[in-house]
């Protein structure tokens, strides 16, 4: 059985290896990388990389360089070979719940006639980590948003899905086919209504989750302090424009619950990265672009403006969790307010 995963990067240096070996150990048999604008080795990198497939590509300006990725990827041969696929990102970590340890293990879980199965973001703060530590994503972030997490923003998804059996991929679900009928999961365990599977423009699991979930994905988009300011500073990979300020951390910055049923995948994920370290110049370009990393954020505290972010940063040390009640009101608010 083959399991593509494909992604865009740019600047991913440090942790695009760590990804990789998480999901290589996961199951994913081959990996369809999109590159642009890298300044740190990323590019270079992962062309060293067994059974990854990178392609670099120019961004159209104006344009949404994950748009442009994933069109040239529904048209590569790796997605029409493919038994499933995934599009997510780097920061994106599928976490199985014991005893399963692969995408086969999900897989043998859930119906055959399952198309798609839906997985949830599980917000993951920066456990109170200021500085940038040594040790894997996986390891050194441990504090999350719980299951039950109230917030929209937190109930995102992407999908595991039979490419064969929809037109295109999508950022967070594909595209169906005109006419097409598609089974889909939630979580891996609850069957999806028709007005979900039917409803391309549905990128949110929010009110509609009632069973518990074995299968979501760990979230880590906020790291340390440190590391977060050399993300602002970079932008996002995939929408350049949008600007990432202090609104970003508090509304990814939970660490409510100590969580680690990322835990017994960790084995096989250190065995795949040590042995991708291994391969020659991969260990070499992986501390090049740490150092790279480390000195803009050097860079950037000799700037007062990144001085002061840094500070408010760090005094917020995590989110509270809104009760059901609390965001139905602000969602009211929201609806009736103007733009």
């Amino acid at each position: 059985m083959d399991i593509l995963a494909v992604t865009c990067m740019r600047n991913e240096g440090p942790y695009c290896v760590e990804w990789i070996a998480h999901h290589r150990a996961a199951g994913f048999t081959k990996f369809l990388i999109y590159t642009h604008d890298c300044t740190d080795g990323t590019d270079v990198l992962l062309d060293l990389l067994p059974d990854v497939t990178h392609v670099s590509f120019t961004v159209v300006e104006g344009k949404s360089s994950q748009w442009r990725a994933m069109q040239l990827a529904d048209k590569h041969p790796l997605m029409a070979e493919t038994d499933w696929a995934m599009f997510f990102d780097c920061d994106e970590f599928l976490c199985l719940q014991a005893p399963m340890l692969t995408i086969r293990d999900l897989l043998t879980t859930v119906q055959d006639d399952t198309d798609a199965i839906a997985l949830q973001w599980r917000l993951f703060g920066s456990s109170g980590e200021t500085n940038w530590t040594s040790g894997l994503t996986i390891e050194r972030f441990t504090h999350a948003a719980p299951l039950d997490f109230n917030l929209p923003a937190g109930c995102f998804f992407k999908t595991l899905f039979r490419p064969s059996k929809f037109q295109k991929i999508g950022v967070h679900r594909p595209k169906n086919k005109k006419n097409g009928t598609q089974n889909w999961l939630l979580g891996g365990t609850q069957a999806a209504a028709p007005a979900f599977t039917n409803d391309d423009k549905r990128i949110n699991l929010f009110g509609l989750v009632g069973e518990k979930p074995i299968a979501w994905l760990n979230h880590y988009s906020t790291k340390s302090v440190t590391e977060f300011m050399v993300k602002r500073e970079r932008g996002l990979p995939n929408r350049r424009t949008k600007n990432i300020d202090l609104s970003y951390w508090p509304e990814r910055n939970f660490n409510t619950i100590e969580d680690h049923t990322i835990k017994p995948m960790l084995p096989s994920t250190m065995d795949a990265y040590t042995e991708l370290l291994k391969v020659e110049g991969v260990s070499e370009l992986v501390l090049q672009a740490e150092k790279m990393h480390k000195g803009t954020f050097d860079t950037l505290m000799n700037q007062r403006e990144s001085v002061m972010l840094f500070l408010h940063l760090s005094l917020l040390i995590g989110s509270e969790v809104p009760n059901s009640k609390d965001v139905h009101t602000h969602l009211k608010r929201l609806a009736a307010s103007t733009p």
